[in-house]
């Protein structure tokens, strides 16, 4: 939560109307649930018009909510891949149960910020995409390459035709040859950026593969190179990343994709159920 902004709120300059009071109080009480809000919900708590929200919002210098949003957003935001503390303050904070206290609360955070994304037109035709293409490739680097593993394999349990492609063999010919159309490719990616990643995102779409890019919000090609493009909550804490936001929005996905499914989804779990049982994979229950 941003103290520039708080003050800002709290300033008799802003408070100059009945409404003006009104709204600055609701969003000085309310900071932490401005992910889930809009001009018009707030406007109906209130009591006032969306167009006196909106017009409020440009008078402390935000041509809008979302701009609020992403100023509370980049408040707490910090370099990557690295320690953020002095170690001895971070060291006491663990032992006074402190610090993990302090990284939950940037994950719940992160997941507020992730219920915005779930209600965009991007995030409806994320679902869409992944559910209508003719092949998904899953593709992300260095330490967050897992995830892309588990996105792929979580979803070829609901469609078919999936595939966590890794690049060794130095062409991407597998996504890139132009045999097959309705090829979609989804990218996971996060600060520090690959080298491989933007020319990857680039290549596809010259090819005719539709690309969908999960990445955090310091990503500077993001729109350049996607045709869908989900943007999460970048490092905010006093440690160096992690992937819980990113598997929280994959999971998310997945669980989208497979209630639209239905049956579907059944189906081909009974088949590969049944493959496991004939090749061994599990104990019996």
């Amino acid at each position: 939560m941003s103290k520039a902004i708080l003050e800002l709120l709290a300033s008799d300059d802003v408070r100059r109307s009945k409404s003006d009071k009104l709204l600055a109080q609701y969003l000085e009480r309310h900071l932490a649930e401005l992910p889930f809000e809009t001009a018009r919900s707030i406007a109906a708590k209130v009591g006032v018009s969306p167009m006196t929200v909106g017009r409020f919002l440009r008078r402390i210098g935000f041509d809008g909510l979302e701009p609020l949003k992403q100023e509370l957003r980049l408040a707490r935001s910090n370099p990557a891949w690295q320690v953020k503390g002095e170690v001895d303050v971070l060291q006491a904070d663990i032992r006074e149960g402190k610090l993990l206290a302090r990284l939950i609360n940037q994950q719940i955070d992160n997941l507020r910020q992730v219920y915005e994304v779930t209600i965009s037109p991007d995030w409806q035709a994320c679902v869409d995409t992944l559910i209508g293409a003719s092949e998904v490739y899953v593709a992300a680097y260095q330490n967050i390459r897992g995830t892309a593993e588990y996105m792929a394999a979580q979803l070829s349990y609901a469609r078919p035709r999936v595939r966590y492609v890794d690049g060794l063999n130095g062409t991407y010919s597998e996504v890139l040859d132009g045999s097959v159309e309705g090829r979609v490719l989804f990218l996971i990616e996060a600060r520090r950026f690959a080298a491989k990643a933007l020319p990857l995102a680039l290549e596809a779409r010259r090819s005719g593969v539709k690309v969908i890019l999960l990445t955090d919000e310091f990503c500077p090609w993001a729109k350049e190179a996607s045709d869908i493009a989900l943007i999460i909550p970048g490092p905010h804490g006093p440690l160096w990343d992690g992937s819980a936001t990113i598997m929280a929005v994959i999971d998310l996905l997945l669980s989208n994709i497979i209630v639209v499914l239905g049956d579907k989804v059944d189906q081909r779990v009974e088949m590969l159920t049944r493959l496991q049982d004939v090749f061994g994979d599990f104990e019996d229950d």
